[in-house]
């Protein structure tokens, strides 16, 4: 192409050595390497993009097909801004630049109820924005518009207009062009050797084969080889990623032999298939996802040595051209084809690796795309910039693409083994939050895992950590224990039953909950007081004994993280926090405790605990019990801490917070004496019913009860004053944000976050809502749920969410006037708003303290 020699030409490529200095190295020429390098160059940075071979010619953007899928995919609203930004970028450049860009749509197709239901809620988030989305349930009016498709088992199929086709190694080196317009020094055939870490573990160069670069940051965007960089100043002599490369298959063969075909003609996908087509006017790819198919690469010795690239086999591919043939009975007349293998990186939880690792200061990744490269690379290198440049994005919420969202084991390279072909299988599947799966599995567990396993419970994975998720009434002894996939989104979930026994329990009696998964931290020190005060938005410097629910806010006033402080002692703190929350904070904590130069240690005990959480009216008295103390309201109230012994086992802290509003204490056993508290716990728990209880019945508590959860409901994006939350940050001191929230108390507030009672949902046969879902005010799209669960007590399905309104404001009369509604997989339901919690009825005449989290 015109494009593709001019981008060649343009560019000096007689270097022989490199520059003497830059203020950010890009390692990486593929879509994200470049991708980088073009968002830094225009914002004034002097960027130096290597490239070992030739730009957008080699790893997964030279194999690529070059297909790019809508925002509408993506149920995460981030996902979706990052999309948005990518198809924005590359519509603009090829607007300017002219390559090829072929804005030719893409077409779902679903043969199964559970797929189905996917595409009427991917059309309900699709159509807010265009209206040009379609959905198709007439297999006659699909034949007719794609003739050469067997559509007789398809039961609906959706078409999004605004995903494209275009030439990805025009699109790379069109994006280096602009950022060597804009300053950027462009080195091919050069390859990194090495990057030089010193002091503090900051980076200070890298060594390339055509010399050395003196940089204080380095972005590794170097796909499959990410992380494989020498850095002999680390323990493994290079970063840890969590992102490991897998191959793909896809064939390329002649033009369908048939004149229905055309340029644009849309990209298909058939979801119970898990297979894709895209046919042109003159030629055909295909492409199956079948995990059987797919195959982790494998090195010869250590991890700087080339990875094999494995041969084509079509006997691995045959089970997905059978699913392609059989889809497009065409692709049999098609008189030769080549299978091509590409490699690409994924992650264990299928999204894309961003930001600063924990390891070195100065060393940026950006890996482990999961097939999406040319998806999200345009606005993933937007967001990096804005997190280099600025320390925040603007763009969109990163925390379910942030580096700091693993932790050691998730770079094992023999967990990333086990897991990523399974999450390469699901490159075109629509995942929600209650996913599991079913590989690399019973990594972290708690000491009571085989006894709550013998219990009856069912785990589900968070951070590599099994927690039950609920309890079968009677457990059989050989039995799968480990809940894969995801849960139904239409009538009521096989699990539906025995977490309402567990909800009654804990709202009744006394449950039993493992807890052991959430984050702890000890943060002993001179200054810890000083230090947690300006960390944290509420005023941590209570008596001993006292503990404090806050939030850590950054400069612009959103939430790193929430937690609970409790004061063991002048000078010492135990922290709790979100699961996911395990590095990110411990990260964020390090950070400031280096720019305050604090005189505290902050130590990670997560692993040291196990937490068990006694929920309900009997917990007061089963406390009793097994501590021989007075566990009254005066002698223990709620958000009060305390070490205590239960039986012969000592060193237990007990905090009287439950994390869902109802009456109750989590007690934290150093692990070596858990199994016997534990069993101190049942046994004495015989006399008060105690019935265990999953993480499934915390979530039913905690929404029905207006509690937020770190992750879906807040974030980095949100503030205490659009949540609710305000009356939790104390203004008398300073803390990080403090200005932010202070202006936007004086100026409003556009969102406000909102419960909403669910009417008319038969929970037997109606879709469930997931979180995501479009909340309308008058038919008009006015903000999103987040969170959802079924209201036991209240008799109906319970959503969480923000209703916005940036013209006006969100005032009481917004809220309080209008009829609102919500959209499950395109049906719309009458909804009750609420602004603060509700005063549900409970068996204890006493309510704890925190039991409004809003008012």
């Amino acid at each position: 192409m015109i494009g593709h020699r001019l981008a060649l030409w343009r560019w000096n490529r007689s270097y022989t050595t490199a520059v003497a200095n830059a203020d950010v190295v890009v390692c990486g020429g593929g879509i994200s390497g470049t991708s980088i390098a073009y968002h830094l160059a225009k914002r004034g940075k002097k960027v130096a993009l290597v490239e070992k071979d030739s730009i957008g010619c080699s790893g997964a953007t030279g194999l690529s097909a070059g297909l790019v899928s809508a925002p509408i995919f993506w149920q995460d609203t981030s996902l979706q801004a990052i999309a948005q930004a990518s198809l924005d970028l590359y519509s603009h450049l090829a607007n300017t630049c002219k390559f090829r860009y072929v804005k030719c749509g893409r077409t779902y197709l679903a043969s199964s109820m559970a797929n189905e239901i996917l595409l009427r809620r991917m059309y309900s988030r699709g159509v807010v924005h265009n209206d040009k989305v379609e959905l198709l349930d007439c297999q006659s009016e699909m034949l007719e518009r794609w003739p050469f498709l067997q559509t007789e088992d398809v039961q609906l199929a959706l078409y999004s207009p605004e995903d494209v086709a275009l030439d990805p190694v025009a699109l790379c080196q069109h994006l280096a062009l602009i950022a060597k317009d804009h300053g950027a020094l462009i080195y091919e055939s050069n390859p990194v050797l090495e990057v030089h870490i010193g002091d503090e573990k900051q980076v200070y160069g890298v060594s390339t084969k055509m010399g050395f670069i003196e940089t204080s940051h380095f972005v590794d965007a170097a796909g499959i080889w990410a992380g494989s960089h020498l850095v002999k100043a680390l323990p493994h002599q290079h970063i840890q990623t969590a992102a490991y490369p897998c191959t793909y298959s896809y064939i390329h063969t002649s033009k369908l032999p048939t004149g229905s075909v055309s340029d644009m003609t849309p990209i298909f996908n058939d979801l119970d298939g898990n297979i894709m087509l895209r046919t042109t006017s003159f030629k055909t790819l295909c492409a199956g996802f079948a995990e059987e198919s797919v195959r982790p690469l494998a090195r010869q010795t250590g991890s700087a040595a080339p990875w094999q690239h494995p041969e084509p086999d079509w006997n691995i591919f045959d089970s997905n051209l059978e699913k392609l043939i059989s889809r497009c009975p065409m692709l049999g007349d098609c008189n030769h084809g080549d299978l091509i293998v590409g490699m690409e990186a994924y992650t264990p939880d299928k999204l894309p690796t961003i930001g600063e690792s924990s390891q070195a200061k100065g060393y940026w990744v950006m890996c482990g795309m999961n097939g999406q490269g040319l998806s999200l690379a345009g606005g993933l290198g937007k967001i990096l910039g804005e997190l280099m440049c600025e320390s925040q994005s603007s763009t969109a919420d990163v925390a379910r693409v942030d580096v700091g969202r693993f932790i050691d084991l998730h770079a094992n390279s023999q967990y990333l083994i086990g897991r990523t072909p399974e999450v390469a299988a699901l490159t075109y599947s629509n995942l929600y939050h209650s996913h599991q799966c079913h590989t690399a599995r019973n990594l972290r567990m708690a000491p009571i895992y085989h006894q709550l396993r013998d219990a009856g419970a069912i785990f589900g994975e968070i951070m590599g950590y099994e927690r039950p998720l609920w309890f079968e009434k009677t457990p059989k002894s050989e039995r799968n224990a480990l809940m894969s996939g995801q849960d139904s989104l239409v009538g009521k979930p096989e699990w539906f039953e025995r977490v309402a026994s567990e909800y009654e329990a804990c709202r009744e009696r006394v449950g039993l909950m493992d807890m052991s998964s959430f984050s702890k931290y000890d943060i002993t020190g001179e200054d810890a007081v000083e230090y947690l005060q300006f960390l944290c938005s509420a005023n941590v410097d209570e008596p001993i004994g006292t503990t404090v629910y806050t939030g850590m806010q950054h400069q612009k006033g959103g939430y790193v993280t929430d937690c609970t402080l409790s004061r063991l002692g002048d000078k010492k703190f135990f922290m709790v926090a979100p699961t996911i929350q395990q590095e990110r904070v411990l990260v964020w904590m390090k950070k400031w405790q280096s720019i305050l130069k604090a005189r505290v240690h902050v130590q990670d005990v997560t692993g040291a605990y196990t937490a068990l959480d006694l929920i309900g009216p009997s917990s007061r008295y089963l406390m009793g019990d097994i501590t021989g103390l007075s566990m009254s309201s005066n002698d223990f109230p709620t958000f009060r801490c305390q070490e205590i012994n239960i039986g012969m086992a000592t060193g237990i802290r007990a905090i009287s917070v439950t994390h869902c509003g109802e009456l109750g204490w989590v007690i934290y056993i150093p692990n070596e004496v858990a199994q016997n508290v534990y069993e101190k716990i049942l046994e004495a728990g015989k006399e008060y019913s105690l019935q265990h209880a999953g993480y499934y019945t915390l979530r039913q508590l905690r929404i029905e009860k207006f509690y937020v959860y770190w992750g879906q409901d807040i974030n980095a994006t949100v503030t205490p004053v659009e949540c609710g939350r305000l009356f939790r940050v104390d203004f008398k001191k300073d803390f990080i944000g403090k200005k932010a929230l202070e202006e936007q108390v004086e100026r409003g507030v556009n969102k406000r976050f909102v419960q909403l009672l669910v009417d008319g949902h038969d929970k037997e046969t109606d879709p469930w809502p997931q979180g995501g879902e479009t909340i309308l005010k008058d038919g008009r799209p006015v903000g999103l749920t987040t969170s959802a669960a079924y209201g036991f007590t209240l008799g109906c399905q319970v959503c969480i969410g923000y209703v916005e309104n940036k013209e006006f404001g969100v005032s009481p009369e917004f809220v309080s006037s209008g009829h609102f509604e919500i959209d499950i997989a395109g049906k719309r339901f009458t909804c009750r708003l609420n602004v603060h919690s509700p005063s549900l009825p409970m068996i204890s005449s006493e309510h704890p303290l925190h039991y409004r989290p809003t008012q």
